[in-house]
């Protein structure tokens, strides 16, 4: 057992040997009565925590927590709760990128990338829980519900981004859904895929990274494509393997959490893979920032711009996640005029080379979509180069390989 939690296939910051164990302990702790369960659910939790970070890291979080959480009970009977609550989403903002590089807040133990995806997805919790007050909803009068739901060990630092009022349903014998043979089974098969994926990680898409970006001239050709490949599927197996774990092992012990991967690289254009990678931030993103920033109906293009840098910028404040952002913005602003332009083919319906595609693709459905998928993830995988490792060469990288590694920005 010690050899198999210490393999590599547990080195990665996504899927650690801490979360295998409480996922264990999960299922033991279904057996106990609902405030018991709880209680050591939280205080499990909270010790987990601060051993992958550290107790100041770990007090720091529970007193902001604590005091958004009475701010907020008081708050949500006031009928400018709208404003408040928008003015406390700003004050954590604020605070995430305060407190995102403080010395004081890395681990020793597992350094900075644990601190930072826990800060990460901890703020996106607490926006949600504010911003959904400010639009009226309740928060639970049990206090004990609320810290469950932000110290959650298994989505606390890589998600999926739940809802309070999503969450709560899990934490009472009444709302939680019954434990089926089907559902046992299903998810068991679920866990042992996802030390499949991560396996599959380690074993065939690692490569020397930090001699791929920094050397890239000294690389063949086909070893500087097969870095873009083993990076875009490499990253996918890791992160859907994390999630897969913890959705898997959360639901054989009663919590079921929202799913976050739907095949994405099997997506026609990139409004459909954004539909289906990391489901719940695209979801906060659309609800909490695109929407309310006037959605389709005004400065589309803008908002969409905004929306990745925001993505970006929440995931490392760096130019290699700012290069990554505008990738995917400006790939979203030409996908909207690429369908505005065959949506006015459609509507003239004259002659043309534009029109004849247009009928040409209606009569081999499946060749267009397998074209467009392909076209999509390559975009896609292209554009991971400057984000996993926050390379900002990445860019210099993607000219390399779309020019036979001619073209570049740098010299290195």
């Amino acid at each position: 057992m010690n050899a198999f939690l210490t393999s590599p296939l547990f080195d990665h910051a996504l899927l650690t040997k801490e979360l295998v164990l409480f996922a264990i302990l999960l299922l033991a702790l279904r057996l106990l009565p609902d405030f018991a369960r709880n209680l050591t659910l939280l205080l499990v939790s909270l010790a987990l925590i601060e051993i992958a970070t550290s107790p100041f890291y770990t007090f720091g979080f529970v007193a902001v927590s604590g005091i958004l959480y009475y701010g907020l009970f008081w708050l949500q009977w006031n009928p400018r709760r709208k404003t408040y609550c928008g003015l406390l989403a700003a004050l954590l903002v604020a605070a995430y990128f305060t407190f995102l590089d403080l010395p004081s807040l890395h681990s020793p133990w597992t350094g900075q990338m644990v601190h930072k995806f826990g800060i990460a997805y901890s703020l996106f919790r607490l926006l949600s829980v504010t911003l959904e007050v400010g639009n009226g909803k309740r928060l639970p009068s049990d206090p004990l519900e609320f810290f469950v739901y932000v110290f959650f060990v298994p989505t606390f630092f890589q998600g999926p981004i739940e809802r309070l009022h999503e969450f709560r349903t899990h934490l009472t014998e009444e709302t939680r859904l019954p434990l089926t043979w089907e559902e046992t089974g299903s998810n068991g098969i679920r866990v042992l895929c996802a030390l499949a994926k991560g396996w599959a990680a380690v074993r065939f898409f690692e490569l020397d990274w930090n001699r791929y970006f920094d050397y890239p001239q000294r690389l063949p050709y086909l070893t500087l494509v097969w870095g873009m490949y083993a990076r875009a599927v490499g990253f996918y197996l890791f992160v859907s393997a994390a999630n897969d774990l913890t959705i898997g092992m959360s639901a054989l012990a009663g919590y079921r959490l929202s799913e976050n991967y739907d095949y994405p690289y099997f997506k026609r254009n990139l409004a459909l893979f954004w539909r289906s990678w990391h489901m719940t931030l695209t979801r906060f993103a659309r609800d909490y920032i695109y929407i309310p920033l006037g959605g389709n109906r005004r400065h589309v293009y803008l908002n969409y711009l905004i929306v990745f840098m925001m993505i970006a910028m929440w995931h490392v404040t760096s130019v290699a996640f700012v290069i990554w952002g505008l990738w995917h913005g400006l790939g979203m602003c030409i996908l909207k005029l690429w369908l505005e332009f065959w949506g006015k083919v459609e509507t003239k319906n004259t002659a043309g080379l534009a029109r004849s595609l247009q009928l040409w693709s209606r009569g081999h459905p499946r060749t267009a979509s397998l074209a467009s998928t392909v076209f999509t993830f390559h975009y896609v995988a292209l554009g991971w180069l400057p984000f996993w490792g926050g390379h900002p060469q990445g860019l210099s990288m993607i000219l390399r390989i779309l020019s036979g590694n001619h073209w570049k920005l740098f010299v290195w």
